[in-house]
């Protein structure tokens, strides 16, 4: 399965939550989606491009198409103010972020919601052992991400909002480098990774509003030549109508890395911008708590080094459903 695409797929299924509380009637809730959806990659990390004769280009454009499902569920105390809840966080996948997370939160009375949680690192990432290997077969390892995360939703009513989250990223079998003479030490991704977004939500009108965030990542690395600083926004519009919703997400990230790499002989600078058009039709065939959800979603990596250039499309449509 490929995370990237997981992203992309789950952002059709929750955008509009950018826009909506969460429910906090007392008991269990949730909600249910299946995606299918068409891609296109010329990424080197995609795990179809498993042989690559040339490490100063992007990889072969490779198509593929997947059925993805996703799911939540929350449970609500009686007083409506405190929940626990597992699974991947509407908000997170809205905004192209996919991983599990099990978590609590809490209503403030002035108006915040608290919320704490921890990613187990449950969804395994599938990742090259060396990405460096040419004209012939690479082999394929397991990636996860630990973390704990804090969030201050809609702070004292005032609709900004504050995420962080601190983390282990850990590759099963790291061998980067290994099939080429150069200093591997430098080339090691295991990582600590820190995280943290400011965002604001600004009603337009009564059908209108407008998220935009500022976020920061710290990738410290291992290897000194995978460690980065990452620097990103994104601008959000959501419009409402009386039976669906429509969104377009603009994003771009700067990500400046530490020190040079050995095989190409270039410290890395990466530029990646991301157009994602979400729209989701309510109670289809008057099906009551179903949407038919679908999406248009375009991301691109511009690197100075030519070999982590990378170009991913998607088209997915599918069916959501609340409980």
């Amino acid at each position: 399965m490929k995370p990237l695409y997981l992203g992309l797929i789950a952002t059709a299924t929750s955008f509009n939550v950018v826009a909506a509380p969460s429910d906090w009637t007392p008991g269990f809730g949730g909600d249910i989606s299946l995606m299918a959806a068409y891609t296109n990659t010329n990424s080197q990390f995609s795990d179809d491009n498993e042989t690559t004769s040339n490490l100063n280009s992007h990889g072969e454009d490779q198509s593929s198409t997947m059925v993805a499902p996703l799911g939540t569920i929350s449970y609500t105390l009686d007083n409506s103010k405190q929940q626990l809840f597992f699974g991947t966080d509407r908000s997170d996948v809205a905004l192209g972020r996919f991983h599990a997370e099990l978590g609590y939160r809490q209503k403030m009375d002035n108006g915040s919601t608290f919320s704490i949680s921890y990613i187990p690192g449950l969804l395994n990432i599938k990742t090259w052992q060396d990405p460096f290997l040419t004209n012939e077969a690479r082999e394929k390892t397991d990636s996860h991400i630990k973390a704990i995360r804090v969030k201050l939703d809609n702070i004292a009513g005032s609709m900004f909002s504050i995420d962080s989250a601190y983390g282990k990223y850990d590759i099963d079998n790291e061998k980067s480098g290994a099939s080429l003479k150069v200093n591997t030490q430098l080339l090691d991704r295991n990582s600590d990774v820190f995280f943290i977004e400011g965002s604001h939500l600004l009603p337009l009108s009564q059908t209108q509003m407008l998220r935009t965030a500022l976020n920061y990542s710290k990738i410290d690395a291992s290897g000194k030549a995978m460690s980065s600083d990452i620097f990103g926004g994104s601008a959000s519009f959501i419009q409402l109508f009386e039976r669906s919703s429509l969104a377009l997400t603009l994003s771009y990230k700067k990500a400046l890395f530490d020190a040079e790499n050995p095989i190409f002989s270039k410290t890395q600078e990466d530029d990646q911008f991301g157009a994602f058009l979400a729209y989701e039709y309510k109670q289809p065939f008057g099906w009551k708590d179903w949407g038919v959800v679908s999406l248009i979603g375009y991301n691109t990596n511009q690197s100075n080094i030519d070999f982590y250039d990378a170009d991913t499309m998607l088209v997915s449509l599918g069916m959501n459903y609340r409980f």
